[in-house]
Order: structure tokens, then sequence, then C-alpha cells
């Protein structure tokens, strides 16, 4: 009775968070266009945690609102089912209560709509204007049959989900596919409404924010059957963002085999205008991957990515994810187990100079006796108490991820607007981690910083083992004082062999680390079956280079890192196509939760037009044939963007990409700045 009576608490809090959220948002009737609704509430800090606790946001909703509707949701929860214990009747109850508002907010803004028709002199506003008021009035009696009700309600959804006006978007051209669909057979589809409503949609994103706001859409991809699923609504959202171009949403593309030639022609196009968007995801390594974990063919063809570069599957699960901090691993192997000395707390910000600064923190466990680098007398001895310290480090997350885990299992509360859009929750009315609908588990364990590492292990060998310039003592001296009174050996350290310019053993050893921490990690087994997904990615590399001190690459405390499976910024030197016969050697595809490689090239070295399309294809062929997974490929002005930083106002429309989102330069904090120019090449 007391756990029965801590879920229905639970499940009131919620309902009543989600509540205060819908209660906060105005009704909004668009002065142009068709689509109603925006994002501006205000709410207290406790009621955003109470939601984000139900629903991080980063992955996307399930479909079954355009299948049922609203009101067919609310046929399903509006009373205890046979089968419903008392636990799942409270939540199926807890949805009910939320999609009663929802369907008030939907009916508000029919109403606005229609009197503001009433009230109109314009025959053609008039006429937008009744339009808006039927759409809408459609949504509150039935499901959604034209393209332009699915947009709507899927919108209206997307705003009530969260605070921020954020989150991901997953395959919304599958989505939104079958109305179209219905639409031509019907021989009322309208192409150019269609893509005004997508354009409008883009709008109101970027007008809410930009940046870190995961939202992220996955567009085409390849069916059970290896059929390319690619489609007139995938074509419409990537012209959209070409007549918008703003850093919202965040797009990303499926590549496979049967990719027609028409889609990747467009996704070079754009590619080339420089601004990051959109990324490409390699079915053909991908799916197998995923398949070889024990993802079925049926689920693994339903990927998507979340509000970053993690896979998903799209309607079948949710996210958490932890990522371990390779770099931070070499500096604790050289002080046995504990920090270096010189590291000491700063103050920064995530991304955004607009956001809060906090002080960060390694989430490493210090104390784990990796041994005193006195007794290594040569390079296997350094590697493998690296190796020992890593095993350790990557064994204590795996603990943090069981007992999540286990508390998903048996406690946690997935917020009951989400378990809406969920078939299986709807008929069970069971929590979709129990059961309602997540049915494929999502905990990820990632690690980016491995290109880094393996140029500092790649230092070690070669500065102190071949070529003698110090011993390991001196070195860790030279780290412990950030390499003041060092610089001579620092210059050394710097121009020993670098990840990203073709170099065989270093390439040799990051493929070594990360086959290692893919091992350990695939290895693992929940006392329940769950799997815990591997990848090689990290979206908090400037938080990692902010608690780790100097490096034996002959990098000084709060120096970049590299990020993903991408060189340390300023490292790669032979260019992007020696970058890809570094990554060529890493085992990427393994790392099915997400193993990215980002290229940034200088746009001034190209002439504008063919030679930059030609080199983005080129690029593209090459790391398809390198078996890369996930490919981002930016073109920037070196120039442009230091000129940025120093004038803000002349480049406000600059985009750059930064990890899984895209975001205006100048609205980046200057330690990201300075990262993303020192990753041109």
């Amino acid at each position: 009775m007391d756990n029965l009576n801590l879920w229905m608490q639970k499940i009131e809090r919620c309902v009543n968070a989600c509540r205060e959220l819908i209660h906060a948002y105005e009704v909004e009737i668009p002065e142009k266009g068709l689509l109603a609704g925006f994002h501006e509430p205000v709410f207290n800090k406790d009621t955003y945690r109470m939601l984000f606790d139900a629903d991080n946001m980063h992955y996307p909703l399930g479909d079954a609102f355009l299948e049922y509707g609203i009101p067919g949701i609310l046929r399903m929860t509006e009373k205890k089912q046979p089968l419903d214990t008392e636990e799942t009747a409270a939540y199926r109850h807890g949805i009910y209560l939320i999609y009663r508002e929802v369907y008030c907010f939907i009916q508000k803004h029919a109403a606005k709509a229609g009197q503001l028709a009433e009230n109109e002199n314009d025959k053609e506003n008039k006429d937008r204007l009744f339009r808006i008021a039927d759409i809408c009035r459609k949504l509150t009696q039935s499901r959604p049959e034209t393209f332009m009700e699915a947009l709507q309600l899927f919108w209206f959804l997307y705003l009530l989900r969260g605070g921020f006006g954020g989150g991901c978007i997953g395959r919304l051209d599958q989505k939104l596919y079958p109305f179209y669909a219905a639409e031509v057979g019907n021989h009322t589809w309208k192409r150019e409404e269609a893509l005004a409503a997508i354009i409008q949609f883009y709008e109101k994103l970027n007008k809410m924010s930009a940046g870190d706001t995961l939202r992220n859409m996955m567009l085409s991809g390849k069916n059970e059957e290896g059929n390319d699923e690619t489609n007139e609504l995938t074509y419409l959202f990537l012209e959209a963002y070409e007549q918008t171009g703003d850093a919202e949403p965040h797009l990303n593309v499926r590549i496979h085999k049967n990719t027609p030639e028409k889609l990747k022609e467009t996704c070079i196009r754009i590619i080339a205008e420089g601004k990051g968007q959109p990324t490409l995801y390699y079915d053909d390594f991908i799916i197998p991957s995923m398949e070889h974990a024990g993802i079925s063919h049926k689920d693994a063809c339903r990927y998507a990515n979340d509000g970053c570069t993690e896979t998903l599957i799209d309607g079948r699960s949710a996210i958490s994810f932890w990522q371990h901090e390779m770099v931070k691993t070499v500096e604790l192997t050289f002080f046995n187990g504990e920090d270096n000395p010189f590291v000491h707390p700063v103050e920064m910000k995530k991304n955004s100079r607009y956001g809060p600064s906090f002080i960060p923190h390694t989430g490493l466990k210090t104390g784990f006796r990796s041994g005193e680098t006195a007794r290594m007398h040569c390079f296997e001895d350094f590697l493998t108490a690296f190796f020992r310290q890593q095993e350790f480090q990557v064994g204590e997350w795996i603990k943090k991820i069981d007992r999540k885990i286990e508390e998903d299992e048996n406690d946690t509360l997935t917020s009951p607007l989400v378990g809406g859009t969920l078939k299986e929750c709807l008929m069970t009315g069971k929590d979709p981690l129990r059961g309602g609908g997540f049915t494929i588990p999502n905990y990820q364990l990632l690690s980016g910083t491995v290109t880094t590492a393996a140029d500092c292990l790649r230092a070690v060998e070669y500065c102190v083992f071949e070529k003698e310039y110090c011993t390991l003592d001196q070195l860790k001296a030279a780290m412990k004082a950030d390499y003041e009174g060092y610089e001579p050996l620092r210059q050394r350290l710097l121009h020993a062999p670098k990840y990203g310019n073709g170099e065989e053993r270093v390439d040799e050893l990051a493929a070594l680390i990360a086959r290692k921490f893919l091992d350990q990690v695939a290895a693992y087994k929940s006392r329940s079956g769950k799997r815990i997904w591997p990848g090689l990615y990290n979206i908090d590399f400037k938080i990692i280079a902010n608690i780790t001190g100097a490096t034996p690459d002959g990098r000084r405390f709060r120096d970049p890192i590299g990020e993903h499976c991408s060189p340390t910024p300023g490292a790669a030197q032979k260019g992007p196509t020696a970058i890809v016969e570094s990554a060529k050697r890493l085992p990427m595809a393994e790392g099915y939760a997400s193993s990215p490689l980002h290229l940034t090239l200088d746009k001034s070295g190209f002439v504008l037009g063919a030679d930059s399309m030609q080199v983005i294809r080129q690029l593209m062929e090459a790391a398809e044939k390198a078996s890369v997974p996930v490919l981002n490929i930016s073109m920037y002005d070196r120039e442009e963007l230091m000129d940025a930083k120093k004038n803000p106002e002349k480049h406000r429309g600059l985009i750059v990409r930064v990890w899984g989102f895209n975001a205006r330069f100048v609205e980046l904090d200057e330690e990201l700045q300075d990262h993303i120019i020192k990753r041109v090449n």
C-alpha cells in the first residue's frame, strides 16, 4: 500500500506540473500562415525539474496521437479497464487528466481563431482564420486526416511537452507520410501550402531559442526490406531549411546503398552552405551493429537520433547516457589514481554565453592505484597501468548505470503526457519503462576523448621511450607544473605524432583504447538481461578540458581536447582525407550508441560552388568506404569566425555545428568559439 500511495503521489505531482505548464501558455493565432501556437511559458524551477525528471525530452514522442487523435486517447483512458491494477488505473487516469488539458488548450485555439475570423473584414485573411479554426476544431473531434491537421497536432504536443519548447523531433517525414499519401490519393495535396507550413514550423522554433535545444529531426532511411523510405516530405523538410537557413531544427539524414542520388545531391548542396547541416547516418553500418547487439531488424530500421547525436529507436525507447573521460584517465594513470595537483576549480559556461556559470567536477573516482610511474620501465608498463585505470573507471560507470536500470525497473515515473503517445501504454496502462511501450532499453556509456588519449599515449611512447627526451617522472613533473619552465619539452611533445594525420601507430593506439572500452561495455548485462549501448562520442569535451590538467601530448590545463572520433583541435595537419584515414582504423561502427566523425573544412580554401560540392561528395564516399557510421561536414571561413568574435553584431546569421546541435556562433561562449576556430582544417 505504501508503494501504491507513493506511485499515486508521483503521478499527481507530474499531472499538476503539466497543468501548470499548459496553463502558462497563451493562445496564439499567427498573423500569417496556418500553424497556431507559440512558446512563452513562465513557471517555477520546481515545476521544470518535475517535468524533466519524468521526461528528459531527449527522445521522440510516440505516434499513437496521430493514430487515435486526442478524442481517441481520452476514450481509452477515461475509465479503468478490466485488466487494470491499481497502479495501471492510476497511470491511465493521469494520462486522461493531462489530455483533457490538451483538449481544452486546442479548443481555445479553435475558439480564438473563429472569433478573429468573425471580426475580420479582409476576405483572404478571414478565410485563413476560419481554416485555422476548422483545423483546431477537427483535432478536438477526431484523429487528424490531412497533413496540416497532423502537423498542427504534432506542434501542439511538442509545445506542451516541456518548458523550453525543445525536445527531440524524430522521424517526422515518416510519421506524417500517411497523411501526405492520403491527400495525394484524394487529389487534395497542396505542396506549396505544406512547404509554407513547414517553414512556419521552423520559424517558430528559431523565435523560441537556438542552440542545445534537443530539436533533432531524422529524415529518410531504409525499411525492413531494404527499400528506401525517402518521400516528398523528406525533400520538403530539407527545402524548408534551405529557405530559412537558421540554427533550428537540427537536421539528420539516413544514407544507405539505395539512397536516391537526388537526396545525396540535396544533402551535398546544403552542406556546402557551410552550416554543418545535415549530419549523415549510414544505415549499412548502424543497423547491423544494433542487430549484433540483440536489437531486432524491424526495430533497428526505426532508429533515429536523440536530442544530440546518440541513437535510439524512435517510438520504442527512451534514453539515458553517461560519458567516460578517457583523457582524464590518462591523468589518473600518471598520478596513480589522483588528480594532477595543478588542477583547480574553474568557472565556465556549458555552451551559450547567456547560460549560467558553473564549476565542473570529474565523474571519475579517484584513489584507484594503477601504479607509480617510477616503477614503469618501458612503454608496455605504462600502457598496462593505463588500461588497469580505464577498466576500473569504466567498471564504476557500469555500476552507476546498473543502479539506474534497477530504479527504472521499479520506481521511475514517465510523464503521462509521453505515455499517451504510445499505443502499448494506452492499451495496458503501464508506465512505458515497464511494459508500456519502451520495448528497447536504451542505457548508454560513451567516451569520445579516445583520440586525444591516443595522442597522449603515443607522446609517452615516442618522447620518453623512443627518443628519450625525458623520463616518465620528468614528464610528470612538467605536467604538474602545467609546463611552466618546460617549454622546450612541451614543443617536442606537441610535435609527436598525432591522430588525424594517417599516422599508423597513434591510430593503432586509438583503436586499442576504443576496442577495450567497447568490449568492456558490450560484455555487460543487467540481472534482467538489459545491455548498455557503447559509443565513441562525448558532448562534454569542453567540461572535460576544464577538469583535466596538462597532458603528455603537450596540452595545457583547459586547452581543448578532441570530441567524438575527431582529432584534437589543431592536431590534424594533413587535411580531411588523412583524418578519414585515421578514423578508418577505429572500430567506430561497433559503437552503435553513436560514433561520429566531424570534419571542419576551411571554406576559404575552396571556390564557391562546384569545387566545394565535389570535395564534400568525395569525403562522403571516403567516409563510407572507411565504415564511418555518422559523418558531419562543416565549412567555415576561419577569418570570418575570428572577426565574428570581435564584431558579433556583423555576424548574427553565422551558424556553426557544436556537437549534436547547431547554434549561432555569436551566441556561444568565448571558450567554445575558440574550440570551433581551432577545428578548422
